[in-house]
């Protein structure tokens, strides 16, 4: 007669099974956090640079083409604004005064590697 029950082996075997299993999860839980973390980071540099472009769209053109460094903040990002002259011809080949393009841009380092964001628009001011 058989005894009921599982042997040692077996259960070895899927107590080794398990902790594979559980390895696996914590390896994917650690990736997924050490995702969320950059793109929570990234979505507020994303947000600082719209609070920095919709400040460079009031600022005076001559101040922006000074150049403005702004920074480090407490991420690590350093914002830096500046403008130039657009030189753009309409069909007629005449210049068109008045046309800037002024940029801002992101610095950060993200472990070893330097990281950079720039946003460029058109702005007029006569």
């Amino acid at each position: 007669m058989k005894a009921a029950g599982f042997t040692l082996f077996e259960i070895m075997i899927a107590m080794a099974m398990f902790a594979l299993a559980i390895g696996g999860l914590a390896i994917a839980l650690d990736k997924i956090v050490s995702a969320n973390s950059l793109l929570r980071e990234d979505a507020e540099i994303r947000r600082q640079m719209e609070s920095w472009i919709d400040q460079a769209t009031t600022m005076p053109v001559e101040a922006l083409a000074q150049g403005e460094e702004h920074g480090p903040d407490a991420m690590g990002v350093t914002y830096r604004l500046g403008a130039e002259r657009a030189e753009m011809r309409n069909a007629k080949d005449e210049e068109l005064p008045g046309l800037w393009w002024v940029s801002v841009s992101a610095t950060w380092k993200e472990g070893e590697e330097k990281q950079e964001w720039e946003e460029k628009f058109l702005r007029y001011a006569p």
